[in-house]
């Protein structure tokens, strides 16, 4: 019988392949640390690595779908690749199925993109989205991709939930502007976390991309504790009207009734709501 030569303990010994996951690891990373969609040198800055090994990383990311690059921005962004890693999390494939018919309806019946949404370290990741056929399909915030948490109603709405510590952490990262629009001022950011607090949703107007608007409220799980976030997305003239968001009912409604479907332990809290006055309530 032909033996068979293994050298893994030699390639583990001389710490090449792990060496070369760690830098996998670290540009990955780059995209929750600095921002959903970075230039190659903002991605090596943020990895530690000189552009030619991120560059190599990256186009061995992009051929197993981890990674996409906009060939008009030569920008690059977390695949899709990424979100069936996070699927494989049992806690959070079932609340996408738990939400997925619910936030189809939402979607079809408002003619509006709709998102889900959770946070991660720092910033807000799209769990799913949902398209209606009159819907602008807004394709900034796509599937496994981030927001800064200033910037949008739904990361707001997630923000506006969180402890004060994490809040905290998260505002001394600093804060991102994408538009003219986008609150990067903290004091001014903790007043308008006040008011989503206070009234249950957030709206957010020409912050992440000029001409669309959004609104969003939170998803709590029967115990109060949040666990997500929905958000309703379209032209600004589809979403604010007369000076008001429209669909609060309508979302209102879909925010409950994922609420109701969720049972103890289905569902890992991101925290207790304890600190929202309103709780499941204010939705």
């Amino acid at each position: 019988m032909d033996k068979v030569h293994d050298d893994s303990q030699g390639t583990e010994k001389n710490g090449l392949n792990v060496r070369a996951v760690s830098r996998a690891l670290a540009v990955l990373r780059a995209f929750y640390q600095e921002g959903p969609a970075l230039s190659l040198t903002e991605v090596a800055g943020a990895a530690k690595l000189d552009k030619g090994t991120a560059r190599r990383i990256l186009l061995t990311l992009m051929q197993d779908g981890f990674v996409t690059l906009d060939p008009q921005s030569q920008k690059y962004s977390l695949g899709l690749e990424i979100l069936k890693l996070a699927g494989a999390v049992p806690e959070r494939r079932d609340l996408r199925q738990i939400a997925s018919s619910i936030l189809s309806r939402l979607a079809k019946s408002t003619g509006s993109t709709v998102f889900l949404s959770i946070y991660h370290d720092g910033a807000a990741v799209c769990l799913d989205q949902f398209h209606s056929d009159r819907s602008v399909e807004v394709r900034w915030w796509i599937v496994g991709g981030q927001l800064p948490m200033n910037c949008g109603a739904a990361p707001r709405v997630l923000l506006a939930y969180l402890p004060d510590d994490e809040v905290g952490r998260v505002l001394a990262r600093g804060t991102t502007r994408l538009t003219p629009h986008t609150t990067t001022d903290p004091d001014t950011l903790l007043k308008e976390l006040d008011a989503v607090r206070e009234r249950g949703w957030a709206v957010a107007v020409d912050d992440v991309y000029e001409g669309l608007s959004a609104i969003a409220m939170p998803v709590f799980d029967p115990h109060g504790h949040l666990v997500a976030a929905v958000s309703l997305t379209g032209l600004t003239p589809h979403i604010i009207r007369n000076g008001q968001p429209a669909f609060l009912e309508e979302l209102r409604t879909a925010v409950r009734e994922i609420s109701s479907n969720l049972y103890s332990g289905s569902v890992a809290p991101l925290h207790h709501a304890a600190r929202a006055q309103s709780g499941i309530r204010a939705v």
